[in-house]
């Protein structure tokens, strides 16, 4: 893993200007459950009715600021360019985290990370829309600030 995590972090700063820092995270397999569960258990209960349960089921990999991992599915082989995106993706926050970036909301964190994981697919003739479902409305939402700065 060492060798994968290295390609990314030099390819990461190659194309997106993040830095290259090879502190690596741990990773660790979780269950989409409980990254579901990790990933909005710091969301008022009384806010987390509205989230789209269909949505937060799809938590496929997450990244963990406090505890500089990165937690992929049990099933997670690294062998298709969808998996190694889903890498990516991680390995973009934990580089910002490293850096300690700053951003107006959490969601604003998310957009050099779905760049990267777009730009990654396309490499391969895939993309978010095809591999993920998710389309650039739904990219663009999920990494705009609210109005609460959310």
């Amino acid at each position: 893993m060492p060798s994968l995590l290295t390609a990314i972090v030099v390819w990461l700063s190659a194309n997106f200007g993040l830095p290259a820092d090879y502190q690596f995270p741990r990773i660790e397999r979780m269950s989409s459950v409980e990254m579901t569960r990790l990933r909005y258990q710091s969301i008022p209960v009384d806010q987390r009715q509205a989230l789209n349960v269909r949505d937060a089921r799809r938590v496929q990999s997450l990244y963990s600021v406090q505890k500089r991992t990165i937690y992929l599915r049990p099933e997670w082989t690294g062998k298709t360019p969808a998996d190694l995106s889903e890498l990516v993706h991680e390995m973009v926050h934990h580089l910002q985290n490293l850096n300690h970036a700053k951003f107006a909301c959490p969601a604003e964190s998310e957009k050099v990370a779905y760049e990267a994981q777009e730009k990654w697919l396309n490499m391969f003739g895939h993309s978010l829309a095809s591999d993920f479902e998710l389309d650039p409305f739904t990219i663009l939402v999920v990494t705009t600030c609210g109005e609460n700065g959310q």
